[in-house]
């Protein structure tokens, strides 16, 4: 009786396990999702304004290379990135570094994980660094 009751077990121990754990799940960064601006610092005049999550979101949408910036931000910060609108982008990525291009304007990709976006228009330029959440 014991052996039969274990039998069973093993067979139904045996039956949940499947082979989808092992699979392989994507887990590298992407910026085709929404983005909270949460940061703009740098500038001629030393930015450095943080801005609550949810209030200025860039969507990407890498299938339309559009992203569709809101931004709400009513407080009086100096530079809260760009006005709300649709912008057409691209992706350039070199050996060196991944660029993203608004028009004409360059913002390198310095971070990109599944949590966090920081995109830098450079220091020689007097651009300003923006740091985004998920």
């Amino acid at each position: 009786m014991k052996i039969t009751f274990y039998i069973i077990a093993i067979m139904l121990l045996a039956q949940s396990c499947n082979g989808d754990d092992d699979a392989q799940q994507n887990s590298e960064p992407t910026l085709n999702t929404t983005w909270s601006l949460i940061n703009v610092s740098g500038g001629f005049a030393g930015v450095d304004d943080d801005f609550e999550s949810g209030i200025i979101t860039w969507h990407f949408n890498n299938e339309a290379s559009e992203i569709t910036v809101i931004n709400n931000d009513t407080s009086n910060a100096i530079h809260s990135g760009y006005a709300s609108g649709t912008y057409t982008y691209e992706v350039i990525t070199t050996p060196n570094d991944t660029t993203l291009v608004i028009g004409n304007t360059d913002l390198k990709i310095t971070t990109l994980t599944s949590s966090q976006l920081i995109l830098d228009e450079g220091m020689i330029s007097d651009g300003f660094q923006y740091t985004f959440s998920r």
